[in-house]
């Protein structure tokens, strides 16, 4: 029994290790789980500066470029998805392409910010340091995610005592229960 808990935490770990691959997976997929349901008419906003900005701070920031890795990684690290990769990213690619989603995000960041604000990042990603932020991103996730993995690893013995101990103590109450009924 002892072993199974140990087997499944194993593989719960796999799996939240997979989940930390990239932090920007999940804003991406909840991204692209709302614009599925958007129909994509390609409009812009009616403020045609801040759309024009908006394009702009997205070119600087290789968003598209960020949006195709996380995708790809994503398929990739899903065993379910990943026999079949090809055929997902031509699928992706046919149907949710960034190309077809970007009024939508444009869109999107038209709610959020202001021309101002638009700007403002604009002015930052353009700075050596918003460079290096862009180039560094992917290595900070990287190293996190192998920091994550590490801790995990190194707290398995208490994580599974504690696991061991929340079941009996669930079973014992569940135990209780049923001798009372």
């Amino acid at each position: 029994m002892i072993e199974n808990e140990i087997k499944k935490k194993r593989s719960n770990i796999n799996r939240e290790e997979s989940s930390f691959t990239t932090m920007s997976i999940r804003w991406y997929l909840f991204l692209l789980g709302i614009l599925v349901f958007i129909t994509i008419e390609g409009k812009l906003p009616a403020n045609s500066k801040l759309s024009e900005r908006i394009n702009y701070l997205l070119n600087i920031t290789e968003t598209e470029k960020k949006f195709r890795n996380v995708l790809e990684a994503y398929v990739t690290s899903d065993p379910n998805l990943s026999s079949f990769k090809s055929q997902v990213m031509s699928f992706i690619n046919k149907f949710l392409s960034f190309k077809s989603l970007r009024p939508h995000i444009v869109e999107i960041y038209h709610d959020l910010y202001t021309l101002s604000d638009i700007n403002g990042l604009i002015k930052f990603y353009s700075s050596s340091l918003g460079k290096k932020l862009i180039e560094k991103e992917s290595q900070v996730e990287v190293r996190l995610t192998k920091f994550i993995k590490t801790q995990l690893e190194k707290q398995m013995p208490q994580m599974i005592s504690w696991f061991q101990q929340e079941l009996n103590r669930v079973y014992s109450k569940n135990q209780s229960i049923q001798s009372f009924s």
